[in-house]
């Protein structure tokens, strides 16, 4: 039988026709134009039909038999009653909410209870404050419906305002506890329950609509999975449903995440906490990762050497310069989306291979730092599984794993988020009993060992990250 997954991320829609007998048959992916993504603002019908047309391109005349869909954890945009957009969607790199959830921050009662309640700290990665942004714009948000992408896609497809509880949870809405919407958030955002879509988990599908049926060219009346957020979906994409494996994402930005049965929620607040598809997911992200190595590459050396070069001839450098990754705001541990980075312990000596280094350890130090709280608040993971564009570098992924000391197993799907909600779409038709026993071998495991006798340097440059973080 076949399956058909439609994700739209952050920059890039995507679709995947899995078959049950074969695996994936056929894929199809594009990049977001600046028409309809740029600066944390995306277009909620431009990316609908981007999504739909790659999904027909390799669905239309199949024998498909349900569509499940994957959305960002962190996106959101208002619209009027008849459900059409009036705002762009503003993402998780939507940077003009930092004066409203710093404003929120200093009030430590309310920063209090809204962490604890949704795990979510008052920052710019979470959309709920868009809604705010939205009213302090001008905007009368008394009548107005808010809908996440995914939550779009659905609508459009089956007719009906339907949201997971996984994807508003990385919205900063969902009580933990209750897994509803929380009360208290709602007030200080001054929305009712009944402006946003009905919240469902993947087993309450609905049936494709015509107009559905007709974008994709596949049956009317198929079952269709709500959308669930690429973080969720990526942990049962790479086995990591269940407690025990941590993932870590260095892509654009960057993100570790564990599964438990359980919320974790430290007193200091360093990491998030959301509803996954089924377990609760910890974690921690950091704004600064590939996005800090492109900004090396195209500002200070003005895109005319490679990476290949950057790297070229580096080792165990005695005398590096530190760097903090903070181009574009801290979110964990600290979660100071004002605070801003830049290279400490800088002197004559230090050249282009040598400040390019910093920034590579630098990206992962502000990752320690987020993995050494989960070890104290949860536990130590049983294996780390890391995808993203840091995979592109034996260099880097050797340098993570010997900051970490742990052994790395590089994941072997590249669209591991778009296979979890094939995982979903097989649960509907009933050919999964439990979402977290899908399996996709897709050629050998690729492990990077660390190396113990580089721990000592890179724990010494580790302190020094640290004391430079805590100067600034």
């Amino acid at each position: 039988m076949l399956v058909l997954a439609i994700e739209s991320s952050t920059s890039t829609a995507k679709a995947i026709l899995y078959d049950t007998e074969k695996g994936i048959v056929k894929s199809s992916k594009q990049a977001y134009e600046k028409e309809i993504e740029a600066e944390g603002e995306t277009n909620a019908e431009g990316v609908f039909q981007l999504s739909m047309n790659i999904a027909r391109d390799i669905a239309e005349g199949e024998k498909v038999e349900a569509v499940s869909l994957c959305g960002t954890w962190h996106g959101l945009c208002a619209c009027d009653k008849s459900m059409k957009p009036i705002s762009p969607i503003y993402s998780w790199n939507f940077t003009k909410t930092a004066s409203i959830c710093n404003r929120i921050r200093k009030d430590e009662e309310a920063k209090h209870t809204i962490y604890h309640n949704t795990g979510c700290m008052p920052h710019v990665t979470y959309p709920r404050h868009a809604i705010q942004y939205m009213e302090q714009e001008g905007m009368d948000i008394s009548d107005k419906l808010f809908i996440t992408q995914g939550g779009y896609n659905f609508y459009r497809i089956t007719g009906e305002f339907l949201e997971s509880v996984s994807t508003h949870s990385g919205s900063g809405l969902i009580n933990l506890k209750e897994k509803e919407y929380d009360a208290y958030t709602l007030k200080m955002l001054g929305i009712k329950e009944n402006q946003l879509g009905s919240l469902v988990d993947y087993r309450e599908c609905r049936p494709l609509n015509a107009y559905g049926a007709k974008l994709l060219g596949i049956p009317e009346g198929i079952p269709v999975v709500p959308a669930h957020p690429d973080g969720a979906l990526n942990q049962i994409g790479n086995h990591a449903g269940r407690p025990g494996t941590m993932t870590i994402s260095i892509g654009t930005s960057g993100a570790l995440r564990m599964a438990s049965p359980k919320p974790i929620l430290p007193k200091e607040n360093q990491l998030w906490c959301y509803c996954g598809a089924e377990n609760w997911i910890a974690g921690a992200a950091i704004a600064g990762a590939c996005n800090c190595i492109d900004w090396f590459k195209e500002k200070l050396c003005e895109g005319r050497v490679t990476y290949e070069e950057l790297e070229s001839k580096t080792g165990k450098n005695p005398k590096l310069p530190v760097f903090l990754p903070f181009l574009y705001g801290e979110r964990c541990p600290g979660w100071n989306d004002l605070k801003r980075g830049g290279f400490s312990f800088l002197d004559e000596s230090h050249g282009r291979k040598e400040l390019y280094q910093a920034v590579q350890m630098g990206i992962l130090y502000n990752l320690y730092q987020c993995y050494e709280v989960i070890c104290q608040e949860y536990e130590e993971p049983k294996q780390i599984v890391v995808s993203g564009g840091i995979t592109n570098s034996k260099y880097w992924t050797q340098m993570l794993s010997d900051i970490f000391q742990k052994e790395i197993h590089i994941s072997p799907f590249r669209d591991a988020s778009s296979l979890g909600a094939v995982a979903l779409a097989l649960y509907a038709c009933g050919k999964l009993k439990d979402i977290n026993d899908f399996r996709m071998e897709e050629g050998p495991d690729t492990v990077i060992q660390p190396q113990n006798d580089e721990a000592g340097y890179y724990h010494f440059y580790y302190e020094k990250y640290l004391e430079a973080y805590h100067l600034r």
